[in-house]
Formats: C-alpha cells, sequence, structure tokens
C-alpha cells in the first residue's frame, strides 16, 4: 500500500506534466463532489429518446483519482484518418449497429452500400442488423490518441483512461472554472491508478 506522500507526489508529476504543456487551459484533480456532479449529468443522458452511456468516463472515474483537463484546441486539425473512433450505436445484446468511420475507403465503401444509413459525415448505422422493438444505445468508449503526450503521461503510471464528458458535463466543468463556451475548447477526464 502507498502511503499519502507517494500518493501525492504521483499525483503531483502527472499534473505538472499536463500544466507545463502548451494548449491547457486547466488541469485539476477532480474532488469527489465534482466527480458525483459530472456522474449524475452523464445519468441524465440515459433517459434520452436513444439512451447515451457514457462507458469511457465511468472507466475514468473508476479509477483511484481523476483530473479535469481543459484544453484550447484551436488550429489544431486533424486529419479525419487519424481521428479514433469512439461513439457507437448498439443494440441491447451489445451487436453494433451504427458506427463513427474516419478511414477514408471505408467511408466510400459504405456510402454506396445500400443497407447503410449515414445519420451524419462520418456515422454509419446498418439498419438491416437491428431488430425491431430493441433496445438501442449510443455508447462512448475511451479515448486513445488524444494527447500527444499521452505516453509521457501513462509511464507515470499504472493504469490510465482518458474519456470526454458528454455536452451538458463539458458546459459545467467550462462553467466552473470560469472558462469560454466554445467548441475549440475541449474537456477531458484523466483517470489513473498509480
Amino acid at each position: 500500500m502507498k502511503t499519502m506522500e507517494q500518493k501525492m507526489e504521483k499525483e503531483y508529476k502527472i499534473l505538472n506534466i499536463l500544466r507545463s504543456k502548451d494548449r491547457v487551459l486547466k488541469a485539476e484533480l477532480m474532488s469527489d463532489d465534482l466527480k458525483k456532479e459530472i456522474t449524475k449529468l452523464e445519468m441524465k443522458r440515459l433517459d434520452e429518446m436513444v439512451p447515451l452511456i457514457n462507458k469511457g468516463l465511468k472507466e475514468a472515474l473508476d479509477e483511484e483519482e481523476a483530473i479535469v483537463l481543459v484544453i484550447d484546441k484551436t488550429d489544431i486539425i486533424l486529419p479525419d484518418e487519424e481521428l479514433i473512433p469512439t461513439l457507437t450505436l448498439q443494440s441491447e445484446n451489445g451487436r453494433i449497429i451504427g458506427e463513427e468511420i474516419y478511414d477514408p475507403e471505408e467511408l466510400e465503401e459504405l456510402k454506396n452500400d445500400p443497407n447503410v444509413y449515414f445519420i451524419s459525415e462520418h456515422f454509419a448505422t446498418y439498419p438491416n442488423l437491428s431488430v425491431p422493438g430493441e433496445k438501442q444505445f449510443f455508447v462512448v468508449s475511451e479515448l486513445v490518441g488524444e494527447l500527444e503526450y499521452e505516453d509521457e503521461l501513462r509511464d507515470t503510471v499504472s493504469h490510465m483512461v482518458i474519456a470526454a464528458p458528454s455536452t451538458e458535463a463539458d458546459h459545467y466543468i467550462k462553467d466552473l472554472f470560469k472558462i469560454p463556451q466554445e467548441e475549440r475548447i475541449t474537456t477531458l477526464i484523466i483517470g489513473f491508478t498509480e
């Protein structure tokens, strides 16, 4: 079992790394109250017509500690093919009936498939895989490759999960820290275990 002093040293190291990076507007250890408020906001998403389950965020908050990170992403434009899908539409039995697609070749192939319906530029659904009357859920998984210094952070802890809060939780965090509600400003939750 780690002493409180060792634990604080590790937290301080990961926070120091984050705070030393360009574009980081805020990096704070999350209090239990903040974790509860974010969880409450995420739970509201379960009441939507197609419920949203933020699996990645739950996994991040299940780690020993969590950090709220706010980044200014002005001028950062990743090519579509470098984006890693995190959102799927699943049936209640776990079958994927919709997903984000960023690979240009796969996207082109699916756009020509009459069995595929796009609900946005990069989100394909597969109506022929859904069963009438079966519940459907949007599921958000953890983010991978979101931060260019992700490996540096992972080297300081035994386990880490990076997640994005939903829109309402994002707005709550920005209001809490008096940060402008701008799309280019992104909030992330980094859960970690020593």
